[in-house]
């Protein structure tokens, strides 16, 4: 009998055991569910709001080609063709936002931004102290504040803005973006 006993009492603490990893399990991957998403938020902010002399450059290039299309078509003034230019953008974001925020930024000139610093300070353009504070309204949707910084360190900038986060298969990407950006470095 005091055999059985043991063997009970061993059964619930091996059973009790095997709940609680099962729990902690649940919870440990739950949360890296969550920290995906803000991690693939920040990726995509850092994306749009940094920016190399080199990304200026080759941003320039596709401007540059796309205008040179448009003159060999005999339509000068006009970018009719603008498939580098949009050729660029998506190499450079995809991963991080969707087509159409992509299309969305690139109409409303968003992207030129971090861009226009970069060529203006001659320098490169990176992200510090980005902060994301989660909408109470939409569950994927973010206010974000942030410092640019020059590659000497000087403050550029600070963005504030909104990001809206959609899942595209099986990755988090930006689905549409505001921003505006005051320039400190005048």
């Amino acid at each position: 009998m005091a055999m059985k006993n043991i063997s009970v009492k061993l059964f619930w603490y091996i059973l009790l055991i095997g709940l609680i990893l099962l729990a902690v399990g649940i919870t440990i991957r739950y949360k890296q569910g969550g920290g995906s998403l803000e991690r693939q938020t920040k990726t995509a902010l850092n994306q749009l709001l940094s920016c190399t002399r080199q990304q200026a450059e080759d941003f320039d290039a596709a401007i540059m080609q796309s205008a040179a299309e448009a003159v060999t078509d005999k339509e000068v003034g006009l970018i009719q063709s603008d498939e580098k230019l949009r050729e660029y953008l998506v190499n450079r974001f995809a991963d991080s936002m969707t087509y159409a925020c992509i299309e969305e930024l690139a109409m409303s000139r968003t992207f030129y931004i971090s861009i226009a610093l970069a060529k203006d300070l001659t320098a490169d353009i990176r992200v510090s102290e980005l902060e994301l504070i989660k909408s109470s309204d939409q569950q994927e949707c973010y206010t974000f504040s942030a410092k640019l910084l020059s590659s000497a360190g000087d403050e550029a900038g600070i963005a504030r803005g909104t990001i809206l986060m959609e899942k595209d298969g099986s990755k988090w990407k930006a689905s549409k973006i505001t921003l505006t950006v005051d320039e400190l470095y005048n």
